[in-house]
């Protein structure tokens, strides 16, 4: 799961149906309610004929904060699409809101609009590794035959030079 963070709210995104969601008290911590889940329940049961199917499910996910007695426990959580998100900040009156409101469309054309962005970079990175892989592969070979041809080498320099210097001191 990704998160990101809104004005000092951590902020995790579930992927559900293919759709990304947003825990509810997540979303009320960003809108800045002292009691968020709580306050966006409220909001979500007053307008509830506004949201469709694709803006707010129930899920079942582990709980956020614990209860030493039920560690680990899974719960029904109302989560909301970006789409949501944007509503129950609309229908939100705290300073945050329309901050918030803001975030979440710039999600929303980074996710929808920026795919194919993202798609062309995860292309480039593909490329850049397929040719690191090649580049590595020929340097392993290239260095697998240095190694192997280097004693040879440095010994036909090494007789080379011998007979180099053998004529040298014949000459003089």
């Amino acid at each position: 799961m990704e998160k990101m963070t809104f004005d000092n709210t951590q902020i995790e995104f579930i992927r559900h149906e293919n759709q990304i969601w947003m825990r509810g008290t997540q979303i009320g911590a960003a809108l800045g309610y002292k009691k968020g889940g709580d306050r966006v329940s409220e909001i979500y049961q007053r307008n509830k004929d506004e949201f469709t199917a694709t803006m707010s499910t129930l899920i079942s996910l582990p709980d956020l904060h614990p209860q030493i007695a039920g560690a680990g426990q899974m719960r029904e959580v109302r989560v909301f699409s970006l789409r949501g998100a944007h509503l129950i900040a609309m229908f939100a009156r705290t300073e945050k809101a329309k901050g918030f409101r803001r975030w979440v469309l710039d999600l929303i054309d980074d996710f929808h609009n920026g795919t194919e962005k993202a798609r062309e970079a995860y292309q480039r990175a593909a490329e850049r590794l397929e040719e690191g892989r090649n580049r590595a592969s020929s340097c392993g070979a290239g260095l697998n035959s240095w190694k192997r041809a280097k004693p040879v080498l440095e010994g036909d320099l090494e007789q080379k030079q011998l007979q180099f210097e053998l004529l040298l001191e014949m000459r003089y």
